[in-house]
């Protein structure tokens, strides 16, 4: 292009040269692609690197929820069981109110989030209905557009990160290691502090209430055992005046063939009759048996399994005595979070994650990177 606009200014007058040089600099050509061999364009090609986790996930307990925790470490636990072992049935029993949080190394600086290692709260794809934040809608449109192509492929994960931090100024502070050991601490000695305060009365409830439960074990096999024998006996009597009705309906219809042109079933004839009803089977066997009106109703009672209290019974655990007035805690909580991202796990990425879109709000004015 620069050869042939040399030799043009050779042949034209000075005037031509002046007035097309303006012209010519301004032009922008296009580039252009050869279909033939060009790749085909995915939105893989779109998404660069985030980040890379640098740590396991660490679930955060909930900061009021010592009294419901303290009970499941009474009610899921041994006497004996290690505090490790009891803070992981917390966690599996608690896992919704728990927040995920997990180290990521920065590939490079992003709005106002700094390269390097920071922690992040995750959420998961399952949960992202419990996001309250607004989303810009480009935002929201780019994650869309993800989940209905390459979102679909197995063993890819989708998740939305918010730094943990506290903002000052339109700039943050993130929450270091020792501050996030510090918070989850202090939120266990709480839950430990209320299970060592009702431990001691709720394990001598439960003593109480086994041996009361082996000592009742052997009337109640006893009167359970006299039940099914009763129940059998009722069974079997009902199963004769089911046979007797059946054959009742059965020479019915073999008298009406005999006596009608058109003929009749079984099953027509034995929908005449009524069904038998379980309480007039056990008036029935009463009357044949002689029973009394007291066993009479005893048998009522056995047969629409309406037993008395002490065959059924079965202490449970009882509550734990109410607490009164909690502590108030005035302090702010431990971790705030901003600058929120969605980012995507392709499979084999070993820890990387791919950025889907990051925004955040700065004096006002929403930051978008896609």
């Amino acid at each position: 292009m620069t050869h042939t606009t040399q030799t043009l200014e050779t042949q034209r007058p000075e005037t031509t040269r002046t007035a097309t040089r303006p012209h010519t600099a301004g032009r922008v050509t296009p580039s252009r692609v050869d279909p033939a061999t060009a790749k085909p364009f995915t939105l893989d090609q779109e998404l660069e690197t985030f980040g890379t986790w640098s740590s396991e996930p660490i679930w955060v307990p909930p900061k009021d929820s010592s009294k419901a925790m303290a009970e499941t470490m009474l009610s899921k636990t041994k006497p004996f069981t290690r505090a490790s072992e009891r803070w992981q049935t917390v966690i599996e029993q608690h896992r919704d109110d728990f927040t995920q949080v997990r180290e990521i190394d920065l590939a490079r600086a992003s709005i106002r989030l700094p390269k390097g290692k920071f922690f992040v709260s995750v959420t998961e794809q399952q949960d992202f209905d419990k996001i309250t934040d607004t989303i810009p809608a480009c935002v929201q449109t780019r994650l869309d557009e993800f989940l209905a192509g390459p979102g679909k492929k197995p063993g890819v994960k989708v998740f939305y990160l918010k730094p943990l931090c506290v903002e000052v100024d339109d700039k943050l502070i993130l929450t270091t290691a020792n501050d996030l050991q510090a918070a989850i601490t202090k939120i266990q000695d709480e839950v430990f502090g209320e299970y060592r305060k009702w431990a001691p009365l709720q394990r001598s409830k439960n003593a109480l209430i086994g041996a009361v439960n082996l000592g009742l074990a052997i009337p109640r096999h006893l009167v359970n055992s006299y039940v099914e024998r009763k129940q059998r006996a009722l069974n079997a009597y009902q199963a004769r005046l089911e046979f007797k009705r059946r054959k009742t309906a059965l020479a019915a219809a073999r008298v009406h063939r005999k006596c009608r042109t058109d003929g009749c079933t079984f099953d027509e004839m034995l929908e005449l009759t009524n069904p038998l009803q379980r309480t007039a089977v056990v008036q029935q066997y009463a009357v044949e048996q002689q029973l009394s009106k007291a066993q009479r109703e005893h048998l009522m009672k056995i047969a629409v399994d309406n037993l008395p209290w002490f065959i059924t019974l079965s202490l449970g655990v009882s509550q734990v005595i109410s607490f009164g007035i909690m502590l108030t805690m005035h302090s702010a909580p431990p971790v705030m979070v901003a600058d929120p991202a969605f980012v995507a796990e392709m499979p084999g990425a070993k820890g990387s994650v791919l950025k889907i879109g990051h925004f955040d709000e700065v004096a006002g004015v929403t930051h978008v990177e896609i």
